[in-house]
């Protein structure tokens, strides 16, 4: 919704540290840029859900060192890095892959009670393994069970309906 990509990162700014933006700013055309802002943007909201906290959490606090700056389609990578509070995070992994041109999927993998997770299984990925499912929206649906019972007449009407909204002049009341 912004008016272009430097204004929208001046909207964001607070989001990631300096270094953070650095790596961001250094590729080299915006929509480069643009990309490794939402790898970075994964990696957070990846983290704040595992550990349960909303985007109330200071985002500041976190800094991914991305490792390696680019991504293979299809493939995992585990090296990136977190700082929190500027301290190593070692009992931390995330899982990084680029499903496509335009999609980044990342998962964070840490320390849970009674679970350690250096030199764990967890962290050993089968690069031929497939590690992600692209699903249809048929394939979510498939299972789904109508909480009512079909109603052709509800279907019928919304069928009916124009494809876009038709402005109505301000004298026809």
């Amino acid at each position: 919704g912004s008016s272009s990509i430097p204004n929208f990162f001046h909207i964001m700014k607070r989001q990631f540290t300096e270094t953070e933006w650095d790596v961001i700013k250094s590729m080299s055309n915006e929509w480069m840029q643009l990309d490794m802002f939402y790898r970075h943007w994964a990696l957070k909201e990846s983290f704040l859900k595992a550990i349960g906290v909303g985007i109330g959490f200071n985002l500041q606090r976190i800094e991914f060192n991305v490792s390696p700056l680019q991504l293979e389609i299809g493939k995992v990578y585990k090296e990136t890095k977190m700082l929190l509070d500027g301290e190593k995070e070692e009992e931390w992994t995330f899982q990084e892959t680029r499903l496509d041109d335009h999609h980044h999927v990342a998962v964070a993998l840490g320390k849970q009670e009674g679970f350690v997770q250096k030199n764990s299984d967890v962290q050993s990925v089968d690069p031929n393994q497939l590690q992600f499912t692209l699903l249809t929206f048929e394939d979510l649906v498939a299972s789904g069970i109508p909480i009512t019972p079909e109603d052709s007449a509800y279907w019928d009407n919304f069928c009916s309906k124009q494809e876009s909204p038709v402005k109505q002049s301000s004298h026809s009341r």
